[in-house]
């Protein structure tokens, strides 16, 4: 089976799975997607679909491990 990439980012080349990849790294946002590929928006329209990929990719991740301080 052949893996599709769909260009979410037209500007800047970014696909699918590179904005999967920069929120594996820790992008929390449109904006440090972006920054995780050495880039910036040029027209702005990819920002909600990229937004859409982060918000799924952290429900799949599931919450973060809460973290307690250590007496």
């Amino acid at each position: 089976m052949q893996m599709v990439l769909m260009i979410i980012c037209i500007c800047n080349r970014i696909n699918c799975s590179s904005v999967r990849a920069a929120v594996d790294a820790g992008a929390r946002s449109p904006r440090a997607v972006q920054a995780h590929h050495g880039c910036k928006f040029n027209c702005g329209k990819c920002s909600c679909s990229i937004g859409e990929i982060i918000s799924q990719e952290m429900d799949r991740q599931g919450p973060a491990p809460m973290l307690v301080a250590a007496e």
